[in-house]
């Protein structure tokens, strides 16, 4: 497929995010909950759950960017949204969505 402009920087903007996103709400299900439960300290959660709230919107924007700037069907968000909710799934969902767009756009790796 031809090369579309911004594509590259939209792939690296959507990398980023998914990788704060998927440390934010690791942090949050590891560490938050565990606290919150058994020892009663909400800090983590308290911290950290906006801020994941925060960076999980942007990521969903990067992701329809991503998705608008492919030309890829609308259902193609799901894995997306899906990875921001499901904890370490970001990680594979990212690394999926960058083989695949490396591939279908010749992208070259190596920069």
């Amino acid at each position: 497929m031809e090369l579309v402009k911004g594509i590259e920087g939209s792939l690296n903007r959507y990398r980023i995010l998914a990788m704060v996103v998927g440390v934010g709400l690791a942090t949050l299900v590891f560490v938050g909950m565990p606290l919150q439960f058994f020892a009663n300290n909400l800090v983590v959660v308290k911290i950290v759950g906006p801020i994941h709230g925060f960076f999980y919107i942007a990521y969903l924007a990067s992701g329809f960017d991503l998705i608008n700037k492919t030309k890829w069907k609308i259902w193609s968000i799901i894995p997306v949204v899906l990875a921001g909710l499901v904890p370490i799934l970001a990680f594979v969902v990212e690394n999926i969505t960058t083989k695949k767009v490396r591939a279908e756009f010749n992208l070259d790796q190596t920069k």
